[in-house]
């Protein structure tokens, strides 16, 4: 342990008892450079956060179906504690992940990428999600998310609401390749479904992966009278999984439900959270 100057020479100056520690003695120490007292919280990522005891309960619960109110009651804080945990743990989660892509920890030849789509405050204001999966272990490289326009009946409607919407889902689907291509070995196989604009953004972010294009399993003839298994023929198994999971885990992302994203960054932190929660990291907070 140093001190945050940098010294390593300091002596015992007495105890402190917080709260969250059920009130255990934590000792103090002076250091002999500066004269100013410290102790291992000091320097810690909770530094001056009175219920980091609630730190790993938010992660838990946020990728649990859990909603923020509903955590607020169960754990016995205020909503807004909840919030602060959130982007506290949403921001480490984030940067333990950018951390085990650099250190190469998911190194992986085969990626299963796609999109999905969901909503910010109304159906009106539509949201996508380019998302990258290591299909062999199901762990997610990367999910962005991107503001788009609304499509289909309800287009004029929304644009009459809400007016003309940008639609990032090329900006988006590029972050997810260049985190494919950080991960990506000598040969590397990207498989997706028929978009006609994948195999161009393939070619240009990840330049030596073989791309592959599967349709859509409806409609499809048995080759075998085997188990009807649904996943009998499905190429992307391993992302509708994934996907499958995040509509359940996620409250903000059920098909049917009252708890809607508010703001897309907030989302976006999410899905940081939830890939920590999927992928096993354990954040030091």
């Amino acid at each position: 342990m140093k001190c945050p100057c940098g010294s390593e020479h300091y002596i015992k100056r007495g105890y402190f008892r917080p709260r969250s520690n059920n009130y255990q003695p934590i000792p103090r120490y002076e250091c002999k450079v500066c004269h100013k007292t410290f102790s291992r919280q000091t320097t810690a990522h909770t530094f001056r956060q009175k219920r980091p005891d609630l730190n790993q309960e938010i992660l838990k619960w946020y990728s649990s179906n859990a909603t923020q109110r509903r955590m607020a009651k169960v754990m016995g804080c205020n909503r807004k504690t909840v919030i602060r945990k959130f982007l506290f743990m949403a921001h480490l989660a984030r940067q333990e992940h950018e951390r085990r892509i650099r250190s190469g920890e998911l190194k992986t030849s085969y990626v299963q990428f796609d999109e999905m789509e969901t909503f910010e405050h109304t159906r009106l204001k539509p949201l996508a999600i380019a998302i990258a999966v290591r299909a062999k272990t199901g762990e997610i490289i990367e999910a962005q998310v991107a503001e788009t326009n609304c499509h289909g009946k309800t287009a004029k409607l929304s644009q009459f609401k809400y007016g003309w919407r940008q639609n990032n889902r090329a900006v988006a689907r590029e972050d997810v390749l260049r985190q494919v291509k950080a991960v990506a070995r000598d040969f590397i196989t990207i498989v997706s479904d028929a978009k006609r604009a994948y195999p161009a953004e393939v070619k240009r972010w990840v330049p030596h992966a073989e791309f592959q294009a599967v349709t859509s399993r409806v409609g499809r003839r048995k080759l075998s009278s085997q188990a009807n298994r649904r996943n009998q023929d499905d190429a992307m198994f391993a992302l509708n999984l994934v996907a499958a999971k995040i509509r359940h885990d996620m409250s903000r992302m059920g098909r049917k439900t009252w708890v809607t994203t508010k703001k897309a960054e907030r989302l976006q932190a999410h899905l940081d959270l939830y890939i920590a929660f999927n992928n096993g990291y354990q954040l030091a907070a």
